[in-house]
Parts: C-alpha cells; structure tokens; sequence
C-alpha cells in the first residue's frame, strides 16, 4: 500500500498567496482595462544600475523595446532599508522560485509583510513551457543571487567586469545614499525577468535558454508596490543570453523601458500589513527569548 502524506507546504503555500492576493487581483484588472495613469517614464541603457523612488500604491513596468534584455531588481523598503526589503528566502517559503503573475514578494524576518506584487506578465510564458518544460519561466530568483565581479574574473580572468551586483550596488548608492550601500555591502534580494530557466534541468542540462524567439517587442511585467519602497534595476551585462560560447564582449545587450503608473484617480489599493509579533532575533535573545514556543523532546530512540 503507498503511503500517503499530507503536504503541509503545499496547503499552506495555497493559503498565504490567497491571503496576500486581494489587492493584486484588482490591481491586474485596472490594468487589463487600460486603466493605469502613467506618472514617470525612462529609457535605460545597457551595463548600467538605476534606483527609482517607488511609492506605496504605485505600479512600476519594465518593458523590453530593443531586444530581450534580461533585468535584475531588488527592492528596499525606504523607511527603514538596512533592515527590511523584499527576501527570496521568504518569498519562497510561501512562494515559488519561478513565479508567475499573480506572486507577492514578501519580506524579511521579523516583518514577512508584503512589498510587491507581480500583477502583469505579456510574455508567453505557455510557449515557453512548451519549448522548455513545464517548470520554465522568465521570472525567478537564483540561490546565487546575480552575476558579479569576482564571478566574472573567476570565470574569464579580468577584473572589474561589470555585473548585476556592481550595477545595482549603483542603484542603491544614488537612489538611498552612500550610508545604505556601504551597509548592505550587496543587494539582500534579487529578483530577475525576461531570463528564462528552468531549474529541473539542474544538473544534467543547461538551466537557462536564450531569450531570442521567446519574448516580442512591447513585453512587460508590472509590480504593484504595497509599501514605499527603494525599485532598483540593472540590466544585466548577459544581454539576451543568445550564445553563451561567444566572449562575453560579445553579449548583446539592449535599453529597455520603465514606467511608472498609478490608478486614474491616484495611488491603488494595497495589501495591509500584517502586523506580526515576532521580534528581532537578537533583541528577543537578550530579553531571555519571552513567549518562546517549541514542540516536545523526546528521549528514545526512534530512528
């Protein structure tokens, strides 16, 4: 007889997303309708990081115009950015690692409050899972976090090769100030788009494919920001990721387009904060860990 399990992640992932999904889904219809104002538009250019001014209720787009261009994002909250910002950890746990329309990025520990939510994707992502299987995607997170320096000079010898990590280190420094980058010393979350992988192919394939073919012009994937936050963004010096036996000074990389958008009548309808009660590890440590709960020792062996 097979034995059955009850999958406790599965039914509580199910339960959180429903939690956290109300404002996102009438965020998606506003956008569906045509219904979104814009406030602020940029054009941004390759090997470069950026760092917007998000407000609470507001919608930021990234749209591929040239090519597809793949993004790295990461995500402070502004009144407070050392200490809380959109985690992949936490987002996972409740989450998915290749995410589609419809996520919340949560934060980190204590808060676990949610920051974003993902509320429009354009790319074919059924055409995708066609070509690359079912658990492929163009939106993830990576237990690495994003290309960087070191990696670079590991892999081809030359230093100072430009990166996500460098890119939105700058993005950080201009929007927060030096103080908050010389604190985070490295972007905590990072976020990607138009990149497609598929992390069931790990080890025994290659993991991530070419964006050539699988995504159109006009692309974009909109985020609706529950909180104020820091929207940081490099455009990652892999380009399109068309050919990766070329040299890397042959990437191809493209500008790519951000929006800024609010309902017709001002900022959208956000998710409230939870309002946990857990405290900061360490301050919770030295008051003598109150209110602590745990479950049984057991003694016996039960191997």
């Amino acid at each position: 007889m097979t034995e059955e399990f009850y999958d406790i992640a599965a039914v509580m992932k199910k339960e959180i997303h429903e939690r956290f999904a109300g404002a996102g889904k009438k965020a998606t219809q506003l956008s569906k309708a045509g219904k979104l104002k814009l406030i602020e538009e940029r054009m941004l250019d390759p090997f470069d990081g950026y760092g917007f001014e998000l407000d609470k209720g507001q919608v930021i787009r990234y749209e591929l115009t040239h090519g597809p261009q793949i993004i790295d994002t990461t995500y402070l909250v502004r009144s407070r950015p050392t200490i809380e910002f959109a985690d992949i950890w936490m987002t996972a746990v409740f989450g998915s690692m290749v995410y589609d329309e419809g996520a919340t990025y949560l934060s980190n520990t204590p808060f676990c409050r949610p920051l974003l939510t993902l509320i429009r994707d354009t790319c074919d992502v059924d055409a995708m899972r066609k070509k690359y299987g079912e658990l492929a995607g163009h939106n993830f997170f990576a237990p690495n976090g994003r290309c960087n320096a070191s990696q670079y000079e590991t892999m081809y010898g030359t230093p100072h090769h430009n990166s996500c990590d460098s890119n939105l280190m700058k993005g950080i420094f201009e929007v927060a100030g030096e103080d908050v980058a010389r604190a985070l010393q490295f972007p905590p979350g990072v976020f990607m788009h138009f990149q497609i992988i598929a992390y069931d192919k790990v080890p025994t394939a290659m993991s991530y494919y070419s964006g050539q073919g699988s995504f159109k012009k006009g692309d974009y994937v909109e985020l609706l920001a529950h909180e104020d936050l820091y929207a940081v963004i490099s455009l990652c010096p892999m380009g399109d990721q068309h050919d990766m036996t070329l040299s890397y000074e042959e990437f191809a990389n493209y500008p790519l387009k951000v929006a800024i958008l609010e309902g017709e009548d001002g900022p959208l309808e956000t998710q409230p904060d939870p309002g946990l009660k857990s405290h900061n590890a360490v301050d919770w440590i030295k008051a003598g860990r109150p209110g602590m709960v745990t479950g049984k020792t057991v003694t016996e062996e039960r191997f």
